[in-house]
């Protein structure tokens, strides 16, 4: 295996371990809300920072399908965090509103981010952090333009 390689399989093994480490953290500070999954979190947290978005709205800021979406609307209104209000102009379209118990829950999700976030850059300088910050948005852009729109050609 030359150099290159290696740094590769590096770079993807290392994003792995802060995926699997930020969902185990996640899960565990979130237990007490019944939040059990990053992505049920996630639709809760941005229904509370974008309150009144339509559930494809929602799914587009989180780049998720619309069926995934509605399953975890589903779940957090089964949980009494959000409800789905008609639109009165569109009927087909449903704005969510997150409850007072959502609001604690999605402060809670705050939290959590809040200390991931510090730990996760404990020690790294801004400068590092924003540089590093930049390279993945490029990675991922390289990824979305190069890989994931030529294939569904």
């Amino acid at each position: 295996m030359d150099k290159k390689t290696s740094v590769t399989q590096s770079i993807e093994m290392t994003m792995s371990a802060l995926v699997m480490y930020w969902k185990r953290f996640f899960e565990r500070s979130m237990k007490e809300y019944s939040i059990r999954t990053v992505t049920t979190g996630a639709v809760l947290y941005s229904s509370y920072l974008h309150e009144g978005l339509v559930q494809d709205e929602i799914g587009k800021l989180l780049n998720m399908d619309k069926a995934y979406v509605t399953r975890e609307l589903n779940s957090l209104a089964r949980l009494g965090y959000i409800v789905r209000a008609k639109d009165a102009a569109d009927h087909r379209k449903n704005h969510i509103i997150v409850t007072p118990e959502g609001k604690i829950a999605a402060k809670a999700i705050d939290d959590c981010r809040q200390k991931w976030i510090k730990a996760e850059f404990a020690d790294i300088s801004q400068n590092e952090r924003e540089v590093f910050l930049g390279i993945l948005s490029k990675m991922v852009g390289n990824l979305k333009e190069k890989l994931f729109f030529e294939a569904s050609e």
